[in-house]
């Protein structure tokens, strides 16, 4: 986010969040967040359709919305004439747009207003009643609509918060909807449900450690609840899988992969429940990051903590995610990992793709007959030269083999420890596909800082030597 920008905000008084889901050349700003308290309150801002329970509240300020706007007053830039509404969100679009975007006779504004309402009712009924971000009978969305803004301008990005502790907005050029999927408003109202969390009382991972410029959770989410209203966003949205798969060795929750990767949530979700990324925004506690909340609530020590992001990362090479099913066959067995040759067989991780806590390696084999016994000998190297030496006294590992079959079955490999030591795996009838996965496994958790900084960033390098098979060539 540009830094004129967030102040321009702060003059508002309002608490949201920049996003956009442009490809990472133009999304690669760090996300600053920013919380007020309005105490202000306008005259006569709220108004009760005929058709709907919900009060249509406008707060008393708006960022993006003129001061002294006349909503009753067709010639100000937004109007209540200018207006489609559901009972639980209103849409409305700049006086630039005309009353009518259907009829537009510039076919670049041409839109059917109707078809982007419904669209945004589906996302947010599923995510009030499969997500279960907010509880109804005990949430001010029980009262109050959400609204959007569809803004003229040159400005391309969408966002979404909210204003005086109880309405979320979401703002978004016509660009960003002029056709189908909406993947956008998705993302953007995805951060209004964030902002509502905290509306209705939770703490919502509203604050950051000290040093870190926000949290990677906040857009890790919005592109979860995307994901689960477009289950084809991994092929929509590709550039954010291809980014990712030169990315993976990266911590779980840094900011480069923050748009990437909402890939752990699935699995978290999948291991505990589709409403559990609800849950975990309404039951963190103040200063706890993701990680920390997770343990907690699931009652997860760090040992079987790292386990389940190893076990993760093996299903991320074959996407072997509910939401990812239908992606599978198009974007399986697809990472790379290059390792340095050294003496005796031995090989080692490069610096520029060494895990990070939690994050992994794909390091992919050939195929020996059916039946073969490799091994793997293992070797962790914390704090060798050229690497990072940050909290090497926690260092820790964990690798594992998976066997991918012709039928696309998956075998999936003990999960290993040991700092040194051998494995053996046997190749199954039918491998198609062979791989090694390593990720980094420190044995006490620290929260990750959002500082765009990689000096402060630990590492684990290693080193591998393989019996019985080879690295695949690329």
């Amino acid at each position: 986010m540009r830094r004129s920008t967030c102040l321009k905000h702060a003059q508002t008084g309002s608490k949201f969040m920049r996003c956009s889901t442009f490809p990472p050349a133009i999304a690669l700003g760090l996300i600053l967040l920013m919380f007020f308290c309005l105490t202000a309150r306008g005259q006569n801002n709220e108004k009760v359709s005929d058709t709907a329970k919900k009060q249509l509240y406008i707060p008393a300020k708006i960022w993006m919305v003129p001061e002294g706007n006349d909503f009753n007053n067709d010639e100000h830039e937004y109007s209540y004439k200018r207006i489609v509404e559901s009972n639980n969100l209103a849409i409305f679009w700049s006086k630039a747009f005309g009353s009518d975007l259907s009829k537009n006779p510039d076919p670049t504004l041409r839109l059917d207003m109707a078809q982007v309402l419904k669209e945004c009712d589906r996302f947010y009924n599923f995510y009030v009643d499969t997500l279960g971000f907010v509880n109804k009978g005990k949430s001010v969305t029980d009262r109050y609509k959400l609204l959007i803004f569809v803004f003229k301008g040159k400005e391309n990005t969408a966002f979404g918060g909210g204003e005086e502790n109880k309405i979320g907005i979401a703002w978004t050029p016509l660009a960003r909807i002029s056709k189908a999927p909406f993947g956008a408003l998705a993302h953007e109202i995805g951060h209004c449900f964030q902002y509502l969390v905290n509306a209705d009382g939770a703490w919502a991972f509203t604050s950051a450690a000290k040093g870190s410029r926000g949290q990677a959770i906040f857009e890790m989410t919005s592109q979860f609840m995307l994901w689960h209203v477009y289950p084809e966003w991994m092929t929509f949205e590709n550039y954010h899988l291809t980014a990712y798969l030169k990315k993976t060795h990266y911590a779980f929750l840094h900011e480069t992969n923050q748009y990437h990767s909402p890939y752990v949530l699935e699995y978290w979700a999948n291991k505990h429940g589709v409403k559990f990324i609800g849950k975990l925004w309404q039951e963190a506690l103040k200063g706890e990051d993701p990680v920390m909340a997770y343990k907690r609530i699931t009652n997860t020590n760090q040992q079987k903590f790292n386990d389940e992001m190893h076990e993760a990362a093996a299903k991320f090479i074959t996407w072997d995610l509910d939401q990812a099913s239908i992606a599978t066959k198009s974007y399986a067995n697809q990472h790379s990992t290059l390792l340095d040759s050294l003496k005796d067989g031995w090989l080692q991780i490069l610096p520029e793709n060494c895990p990070q806590n939690y994050g992994y390696n794909g390091i992919k084999l050939k195929v020996p007959n059916a039946g073969t016994e490799i091994k793997l000998d293992f070797k962790g190297i914390a704090g060798a030269d050229r690497f990072r030496k940050i909290n090497t006294q926690f260092a820790g590992w964990r690798y594992s083999f998976l066997a991918v079959k012709k039928d696309g079955q998956r075998i999936y490999g003990k999960i290993n420890s040991a700092t040194q030591g051998s494995v053996k795996f046997s190749v199954p009838k039918e491998t198609a596909y062979l791989w090694l996965i390593v990720s980094g496994a420190p044995t006490t958790h620290w929260e990750h800082l959002t500082d765009g900084k990689d000096e402060n960033d630990e590492q684990w390098p290693y080193q591998i030597r393989l019996t019985g098979t080879s690295l695949a060539k690329e």
